[in-house]
């Protein structure tokens, strides 16, 4: 007999909306370019997704180098997020570097992302 994880993804969802933000990420479609006018165009789509962020900042970079922040979080989104994606939250641009699936069977339960700024 199979398990029904329909209402444990309802709860995932329940606790990120009630304790996370909502946020917009962008993704950006097919390049296309034109030699012809020497510029290139791109589509953005853009999708919302409820972000719980965490506190455990890890910071890279040392004082002559560039320097970025990870940031680990756990999202809920109808639309599976993608490598790549860009959002901002708090005032600061994030880029979605690492995305994990919770999904035992078919039913994603929540992503687990890994933000670079």
């Amino acid at each position: 007999m199979a398990f029904d994880y329909t209402p444990l993804a309802s709860t995932a969802t329940k606790l990120i909306t009630d304790f996370g933000q909502s946020v917009t990420f962008t993704r950006n479609g097919n390049v296309t370019y034109d030699p012809t006018q020497g510029v290139s165009s791109s589509s953005q789509t853009t999708y919302t997704a409820n972000v719980v962020l965490f506190a455990q900042i890890k910071e890279e970079g040392t004082d002559n180098s560039l320097a970025f922040k990870d940031i680990p979080a756990v999202a809920y989104s109808a639309t599976p997020p993608k490598i790549g994606d860009t959002a901002t939250i708090n005032s600061e641009s994030y880029r979605i570097i690492e995305i994990t699936p919770i999904q035992p069977a078919q039913t994603v339960i929540y992503y687990e992302l890994r933000l670079r700024s």
